[in-house]
């Protein structure tokens, strides 16, 4: 698998009903809503500089959020909705 763009993977993070939680500086932090259940450590994105996630990073997430790449892979070839 190779880096994918920060856009999709936020999408993947909003597709599964995370929410941005606080922002210090560049860097995002994802948790669930207040009344579920919680990560825990925070999905952390920098979202100003970096055009894509590295693939280490990106592992790092979807080990914390219990998904694999295929989980990702499987969300990347779903049909989008057209906004």
């Amino acid at each position: 698998m190779k880096p994918v763009d920060i856009d999709k993977f936020v999408a993947y993070l909003d597709y599964l009903g995370l929410v941005k939680i606080r922002q210090e500086s560049s860097h995002f932090a994802y948790d669930y809503p207040k009344g579920k259940k919680q990560l825990d450590r925070p999905i952390i994105i920098r979202l100003h500089k970096d055009k894509q996630i590295p693939l280490l990073h990106m592992h790092t997430c979807l080990s914390t959020l219990g998904k694999s790449h295929k989980d990702f892979e499987a969300w990347l070839r779903l049909p989008k909705k057209k906004k």
